[in-house]
Protein backbone atom coordinates (compact mmCIF):
# COMPACT_ATOMS: atom_id res chain seq x y z
CA UNK A 1 0.00 0.00 0.00
CA UNK A 2 2.81 2.71 0.96
CA UNK A 3 4.54 1.71 -2.52
CA UNK A 4 1.63 2.83 -4.89
CA UNK A 5 1.26 5.80 -2.26
CA UNK A 6 4.44 6.86 -3.27
CA UNK A 7 4.74 5.75 -6.69
CA UNK A 8 1.14 7.81 -6.92
CA UNK A 9 2.79 10.90 -5.08
CA UNK A 10 5.48 10.85 -7.63
CA UNK A 11 4.24 10.73 -10.18
CA UNK A 12 1.97 13.82 -9.18
CA UNK A 13 5.27 15.54 -9.13
CA UNK A 14 6.20 14.62 -12.08
CA UNK A 15 3.38 15.92 -14.07
CA UNK A 16 3.26 19.20 -11.77
CA UNK A 17 6.82 20.41 -12.67
CA UNK A 18 6.00 19.60 -16.05
CA UNK A 19 2.80 21.68 -15.93
CA UNK A 20 5.02 24.48 -14.20
CA UNK A 21 7.75 24.00 -17.05
CA UNK A 22 5.46 24.68 -20.15
CA UNK A 23 5.20 27.78 -19.71
CA UNK A 24 8.78 28.96 -19.82
CA UNK A 25 9.39 26.16 -22.72
CA UNK A 26 6.58 27.84 -24.32
CA UNK A 27 8.24 31.53 -24.81
CA UNK A 28 11.67 30.23 -26.34
CA UNK A 29 13.15 31.87 -29.40
CA UNK A 30 15.70 30.05 -31.25
CA UNK A 31 19.43 30.28 -30.90
CA UNK A 32 21.68 30.00 -33.94
CA UNK A 33 24.78 27.66 -34.19
CA UNK A 34 26.34 29.61 -36.72
CA UNK A 35 25.40 33.00 -38.77
CA UNK A 36 24.76 30.76 -41.86
CA UNK A 37 21.75 29.04 -39.58
CA UNK A 38 20.60 32.60 -38.53
CA UNK A 39 20.75 33.79 -42.49
CA UNK A 40 18.70 30.34 -43.66
CA UNK A 41 16.20 31.67 -40.96
CA UNK A 42 16.52 35.11 -42.37
CA UNK A 43 18.09 36.88 -38.77
CA UNK A 44 20.78 39.47 -39.88
CA UNK A 45 22.86 42.04 -38.10
CA UNK A 46 21.38 40.66 -34.00
CA UNK A 47 22.08 43.66 -31.56
CA UNK A 48 23.76 42.60 -27.74
CA UNK A 49 20.84 43.41 -26.36
CA UNK A 50 18.42 40.58 -28.29
CA UNK A 51 18.06 37.22 -26.25
CA UNK A 52 19.15 35.72 -29.81
CA UNK A 53 23.18 37.16 -29.47
CA UNK A 54 26.17 35.23 -29.12
CA UNK A 55 29.81 36.38 -28.52
CA UNK A 56 30.54 33.23 -30.74
CA UNK A 57 28.29 34.92 -33.95
CA UNK A 58 30.15 38.64 -33.42
CA UNK A 59 33.18 38.13 -35.19
CA UNK A 60 34.64 41.48 -34.59
CA UNK A 61 33.13 41.70 -31.20
CA UNK A 62 31.23 44.97 -31.75
CA UNK A 63 28.06 43.97 -30.62
CA UNK A 64 26.59 43.15 -33.35
CA UNK A 65 26.15 39.62 -34.92
CA UNK A 66 25.98 37.99 -38.18
CA UNK A 67 26.35 41.32 -39.79
CA UNK A 68 25.33 41.78 -43.34
CA UNK A 69 24.68 45.95 -44.78
CA UNK A 70 21.86 44.07 -47.46
CA UNK A 71 19.42 43.50 -44.34
CA UNK A 72 17.74 44.96 -41.88
CA UNK A 73 17.64 43.57 -38.15
CA UNK A 74 14.30 42.24 -37.52
CA UNK A 75 13.71 42.17 -33.68
CA UNK A 76 11.45 38.97 -31.82
CA UNK A 77 7.61 39.60 -32.03
CA UNK A 78 6.36 40.96 -28.57
CA UNK A 79 5.58 38.10 -26.25
CA UNK A 80 1.56 39.51 -25.46
CA UNK A 81 -0.46 42.72 -25.44
CA UNK A 82 1.27 45.40 -23.09
CA UNK A 83 -1.59 47.53 -21.98
CA UNK A 84 -0.43 51.01 -22.66
CA UNK A 85 -2.01 52.45 -19.55
CA UNK A 86 -0.88 50.01 -16.88
CA UNK A 87 -3.09 52.21 -14.17
CA UNK A 88 -6.13 50.01 -13.38
CA UNK A 89 -9.95 51.37 -13.32
CA UNK A 90 -11.18 49.82 -10.48
CA UNK A 91 -9.77 48.98 -7.67
CA UNK A 92 -9.51 45.79 -6.57
CA UNK A 93 -10.37 43.91 -3.39
CA UNK A 94 -7.85 43.66 -1.03
CA UNK A 95 -5.41 45.15 -3.71
CA UNK A 96 -2.45 47.82 -3.16
CA UNK A 97 -2.94 51.46 -4.04
CA UNK A 98 -2.80 51.90 -7.48
CA UNK A 99 -2.53 55.75 -7.28
CA UNK A 100 -5.84 55.76 -8.45
CA UNK A 101 -9.07 57.28 -5.94
CA UNK A 102 -11.81 55.12 -6.05
CA UNK A 103 -14.62 55.23 -3.40
CA UNK A 104 -16.64 51.50 -2.65
CA UNK A 105 -19.66 51.52 -4.50
CA UNK A 106 -21.43 49.85 -1.23
CA UNK A 107 -21.31 49.53 2.11
CA UNK A 108 -21.25 45.52 3.23
CA UNK A 109 -22.08 45.68 6.67
CA UNK A 110 -25.81 45.47 6.38
CA UNK A 111 -24.74 42.04 4.84
CA UNK A 112 -22.25 41.17 7.54
CA UNK A 113 -24.87 42.01 10.41
CA UNK A 114 -27.09 39.84 8.63
CA UNK A 115 -24.65 37.18 8.52
CA UNK A 116 -23.86 37.80 12.23
CA UNK A 117 -27.33 37.09 13.12
CA UNK A 118 -27.73 33.94 11.41
CA UNK A 119 -25.35 32.38 12.79
CA UNK A 120 -25.81 33.29 16.13
CA UNK A 121 -29.46 31.90 14.94
CA UNK A 122 -27.69 29.00 14.69
CA UNK A 123 -26.06 28.81 17.54
CA UNK A 124 -28.79 29.57 19.37
CA UNK A 125 -30.94 27.22 18.56
CA UNK A 126 -28.23 24.38 19.15
CA UNK A 127 -27.86 25.12 22.81
CA UNK A 128 -31.71 24.69 22.94
CA UNK A 129 -31.59 21.98 21.70
CA UNK A 130 -28.89 20.53 24.01
CA UNK A 131 -30.61 21.45 26.87
CA UNK A 132 -33.99 19.96 25.73
CA UNK A 133 -32.08 16.63 25.30
CA UNK A 134 -30.59 17.17 28.43
CA UNK A 135 -33.21 17.31 30.51
CA UNK A 136 -35.13 14.89 28.69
Amino acid sequence: MRKSAAGAALVAAVGFSALTAAPASALSFPLFETCDAAAAAGVYNIPAGDPRYTPELDSDADGTACENPDYAYVPLPPVGDVPTDPQVEQMPVGGADTGVAMSPEKSSTGTAALGLAGIAAVAGAVVITRRRSACA
